[in-house]
């Protein structure tokens, strides 16, 4: 009975530094044998299992990838840079649910910032940097920016910024549960670049998008844990989404409105 012939993907992963060489330019087995710093056994067995995968073909002596070998080496590398951009965010996206609706799609060139103890403002000046120069902000607050909330403002009104934000129940409570939060709330609220909006907002992190970057803002229990910003039109698009379909059922949030929560 034959071997049964190893999966495509197993193929590629295993012998891709193979595969890649002749990707580079075609190669017999002595200069494949150097190139990739191998025993002539190994490149052997390598070139037997790409040419039976179809990745690799013999021409005039030499070895080449085929059309498919070309593909498939493409799709190792994004693999690759796939799992490099989640290593390099671990660290904030161990902070979030499990079942949370974050599209993987967003990771891909993201940028990560970890709250650390030396500099545990670092990642709200990231924010405040992304949405200081835009022209058009999009946000999504399910829980208060605990000293920072007036900063936020500042920063997201810098220019003629017109501004929409998403907020819970629980963040308007805590808006107007004081005189001097309450203030800031009312001078937003009277903002005319600015609309604010109740809506139920089923995770627990908070999101903006400019229309040139979107971004992750993680809480934790004693602060802000992490940013995750992505300026490709796909994280963008995501983002913007998200805000869409949250915003359909909002209600927007009047002074008088306000005014009469924080009296009774």
């Amino acid at each position: 009975m034959s071997k049964e012939r190893r999966s495509l993907e197993d193929v590629v992963l295993t012998r891709e530094d193979v595969l890649r060489a002749v990707v580079l330019e075609p190669r017999d087995k002595r200069e494949l044998t150097e190139a990739v710093e191998s025993s002539r056994s190994t490149v052997d067995r390598a070139i037997r299992e790409l040419r039976d995968a179809g990745l690799v073909k013999r021409v005039d002596g030499r070895y080449e990838a085929t059309v498919a070998g070309g593909c498939s080496l493409d799709a190792a590398e994004q693999f690759h840079e796939r799992i490099r951009d989640v290593g390099d965010a671990v660290a904030v996206l161990n902070q979030l649910p499990v079942d949370g609706p974050l599209d993987r799609r967003f990771l891909a060139d993201a940028d990560a910032y970890a709250a650390t103890p030396e500099m545990p403002d670092g990642v709200v000046q990231q924010l405040f940097d992304s949405v200081r120069t835009a022209k058009r902000l999009r946000g999504i607050a399910p829980v208060v920016l605990s000293g920072h909330f007036e900063g936020f403002y500042e920063a997201a009104t810098a220019g003629d910024t017109q501004v929409e934000m998403l907020i819970s129940d629980s963040v308007v409570s805590q808006l107007v549960s004081t005189a001097a939060t309450r203030a800031v709330f009312l001078e937003q609220l009277r903002d005319e670049n600015v609309t604010i909006s109740r809506a139920e907002i089923p995770f627990s992190f908070g999101l903006w998008v400019t229309e040139w970057e979107a971004g992750i803002l993680v809480y934790t229990d004693t602060g802000v844990g992490g940013l995750l910003r992505n300026d490709s039109d796909e994280a963008v698009a995501w983002a913007e989404s998200v805000f869409a379909d949250l915003a359909a059922d909002a209600d927007r949030i009047t002074p008088d409105g306000i005014r009469s929560v924080g009296d009774d």
